[in-house]
C-alpha cells in the first residue's frame, strides 16, 4: 500500500507523545535539605521526612547513625515520632527508595534538649531514722526560671512526709543543689522529687519528677 514519505504512522506518533510526556513529568528522586526541629526530653516529638521525584510508593529505611532514645522511625511513611529519654545531638542517615528502585539519601540531626532536668547528688541515704541527701536541678533552656523544688517521702500507705522545699530563680544554662533531711517514723518510704518551672512571660511550665525504685525502710526501736 502507497504511505506517503514523511508521514509517521498514527500508533507510532501516539506512542512518542506518551513517552515524551512521561519524561517530562519524572524527576529524579531527592531528599530536599531541612532542618529538623529540636525536641525536648519528657515531651511528644513528631517529624516527617519529605521526598521529591521518583515514583511511588515509596519505602524508607535508617542507614546510619542513630535516632533519640524514646523515638522510632517508620520505613513506610518517613515519619519520626515519640517521647525522647536521652539528651544530646543525634546523627543519623535516612535513604528512599522507590518502585522503580531509585534510591536517594540525606543526612539529619535531631538535638534533644535537656530543659528541665532533676537528679541525685547525694543519697537519698538513711541514718538512723532520719533520710538525707541532695538533688541537683538543671535548667539546659535560654530562659529564667521561676523554680520550685518540693521533695517528699510516701510511706507504704500513702502518707506523705515533708523532706525539702526550695523556691528560686533557676538562671539560664545553670543548675543548683538542694538538700533535704528529716527524721521519720518507723516504715518503708520512696523519695519523690517533683520540680515545676515556670517562666511568666511565656506563660509555660515545664515539669520534671524523680523517684527511688527500692523503698528505704526506717526501722528504729524506741
Amino acid at each position: 500500500m502507497f504511505r506517503p514519505h514523511g508521514l509517521v504512522s498514527f500508533p507510532l506518533l501516539l506512542l512518542s507523545v506518551v513517552t515524551l510526556a512521561q519524561t517530562q513529568t519524572t524527576s529524579d528522586l531527592q531528599i530536599p535539605t531541612q532542618p529538623l526541629p529540636a525536641a525536648s526530653i519528657g515531651r511528644p516529638y513528631t517529624a516527617t521526612l519529605q521526598a521529591t521525584g521518583g515514583t511511588p510508593p515509596l519505602q524508607w529505611k535508617l542507614t546510619k547513625g542513630t535516632l533519640p532514645p524514646g523515638v522510632n522511625f517508620q520505613t513506610t511513611s518517613g515519619s519520626l515520632s515519640g517521647t525522647p529519654t536521652a539528651p544530646g545531638d543525634y546523627n543519623f542517615t535516612i535513604s528512599v527508595t522507590d518502585s522503580a528502585r531509585s534510591t536517594a539519601s540525606g543526612s539529619f540531626i535531631i538535638r534533644v534538649d535537656d530543659y528541665l532536668a532533676v537528679r541525685w547528688k547525694e543519697g537519698p541515704g538513711l541514718n538512723e531514722n532520719t533520710i538525707a541527701g541532695t538533688v541537683e536541678v538543671s535548667n539546659g533552656s535560654r530562659d529564667i526560671y521561676d523554680q520550685t523544688v518540693i521533695i517528699v517521702a510516701v510511706n507504704e500507705i500513702g502518707k506523705a512526709f515533708a523532706l525539702g522545699y526550695q523556691h528560686f530563680n533557676l538562671s539560664s544554662q545553670s543548675q543548683q543543689v538542694i538538700p533535704y533531711s528529716s527524721s521519720l517514723p518507723n516504715g518503708h518510704y520512696l523519695v519523690h522529687v517533683d520540680a515545676v518551672a515556670e517562666i511568666p512571660a511565656r506563660h509555660l511550665t515545664r515539669r520534671a519528677r524523680l523517684k527511688t525504685q527500692q523503698a528505704i525502710e526506717v526501722n528504729v526501736n524506741c
